[in-house]
């Protein structure tokens, strides 16, 4: 780190994170040990969101704002 995390950048840091995601579920998709979890009992009785790469952009919220390029292509085409 070549000393650049000093006290302010890492108060900023944990800040930043603090304030920008809703929960720290998102750590889990780095995470080896639970692959799966979305898929198991133990996953659904924790409402967890599934996790493939295919709902990622889907999302949590249905009133939420989808960008275009993200929303999934209408059935039938």
């Amino acid at each position: 780190m070549v000393g650049l995390l000093d006290s302010g950048v890492s108060d900023a840091l944990e800040s930043f994170a603090a304030n920008v995601y809703e929960d720290m579920d998102h750590e889990w998709l780095y995470d080896d040990s639970t692959d799966g979890i979305d898929e198991s009992p133990a996953g659904e009785a924790l409402g967890i969101a599934p996790m493939s790469i295919g709902s990622w952009f889907t999302p949590f919220d249905r009133g939420c704002y989808v960008h275009p390029y993200a929303e999934d292509e209408p059935k039938g085409m």
